[in-house]
């Protein structure tokens, strides 16, 4: 990733932090991990399957962590594994 991607993502990760800061941290917490990311070089990157996190989904969410096939999946876990024992 380039420097000015670097300082563009940086800055709308920063910005968004301000906004849900007291509000929602788990999304607080998400977006440290994506800044964090940032400095590994790892961001835009799916952390469960290694792909790339399609530009949308990182515009949409910027503290994404994983692909959307890999969210997908990992909800479709948790409801199964929600589902109630007859």
């Amino acid at each position: 990733m380039l420097s000015e991607e670097i300082d563009r993502w940086t800055a709308v990760l920063r910005q968004r932090r301000e906004v849900l800061a007291g509000r929602d941290p788990a999304e607080v917490a998400a977006i440290d991990a994506a800044l964090e990311r940032l400095q590994e070089g790892t961001f835009g990157q799916c952390q469960r399957c290694g792909a790339a996190i399609s530009a949308g989904r990182m515009q949409a969410q910027p503290g994404a962590a994983t692909c959307l096939a890999c969210q997908e999946l990992a909800e479709r876990q948790r409801s199964f594994i929600s589902l109630p024992v007859a």
